[in-house]
C-alpha cells in the first residue's frame, strides 16, 4: 500500500483538517475531517503495557516535556515522519 496523498481531493492540504482522536484498549483512532466534507481515518496500534501502573516520576516527566513544547496540538500528537515511513 502506498503513503497517504499529502492532498485532499479538494486541493486543501491534509494536515490541516480537523481531527478527532479516540484511544481504545486495542488501538488509537484518528478522524480526519476537510473543510469540503470528506472524512478519512487513521489507525494507530499501541504497544502500551497496561498491566504496570504508571509512576509519579514519570507523570512529572510528562508534565516536564509539556511545559517546553512549543507547537500545536496536532504536531505533538502526529506520528514522526519516520514512524510514518515505517508504517508503510
Amino acid at each position: 500500500m502506498g503513503s497517504e496523498p499529502s492532498v485532499c481531493v479538494c486541493g486543501r492540504r491534509r494536515d490541516a483538517a480537523s481531527s478527532f482522536t479516540h484511544q481504545s484498549n486495542v488501538a488509537t483512532y484518528v478522524y480526519h475531517r476537510c473543510e469540503c466534507g470528506l472524512e478519512w481515518t487513521e489507525t494507530r496500534s499501541t504497544v502500551v503495557d497496561r498491566s504496570e501502573p504508571v509512576s509519579t516520576d514519570e507523570v512529572l516527566e510528562v508534565h516536564q516535556s509539556l511545559l517546553e513544547y512549543e507547537g500545536s496540538l496536532r504536531d505533538l500528537v502526529s506520528p514522526r515522519p519516520e514512524e510514518a515511513e515505517a508504517e508503510n
